[in-house]
């Protein structure tokens, strides 16, 4: 967005979107905050999410959050997703849709996910606008909100 150059260096307002311009316009791809690191590799989320859901039939669409939390030497990637209201936890092979989430994130986007965390439908947190909540998110996963969900 265009602001005084006293707001910032160019005379760019620093909202933390991320953009391009295509075709002479300004497109907003992501929050900054948002985005994960890897190896200095950078990762949308939408699109690993996008890559997770369609990875196994048991995983609701639009309901799971792809995260950048801190790990050893820089940051890991974890899923947090919910499962389909057809069927519960216990009925899942859980191992199994978690080696499918895996498989695909890793051939697609290249990323080893630390974590993935099957959740009940109506868990993973959204704003007041119904899109997914990746801080509060992040921060229920690193509180350890969902250690004993799946295996």
């Amino acid at each position: 967005m265009f602001a005084d150059p006293a707001e910032g260096p160019g005379g760019w307002l620093r909202t933390g979107d991320l953009g391009t311009v295509l075709d002479g316009r300004l497109v907003v791809t992501g929050r900054l905050k948002d985005l994960i690191v890897v190896d200095g590799r950078h990762h949308y989320p939408q699109d690993v999410e996008a890559t997770a859901q369609d990875a196994h039939p048991a995983l609701r669409r639009d309901r799971l959050a792809a995260l950048g939390v801190p790990g050893g030497t820089g940051e890991r990637v974890v899923v947090v997703a919910e499962h389909v209201r057809t069927t519960t936890l216990a009925d899942l092979d859980v191992p199994a849709v978690t080696r499918a989430v895996r498989a695909a994130v890793s051939a697609r986007h290249g990323l080893r996910l630390a974590d993935v965390v099957l959740v009940p439908p109506g868990t993973v947190p959204r704003t007041s606008s119904g899109k997914v909540a990746r801080a509060l998110t992040r921060e229920r996963y690193l509180a350890g909100a969902w250690t004993e969900v799946s295996p």
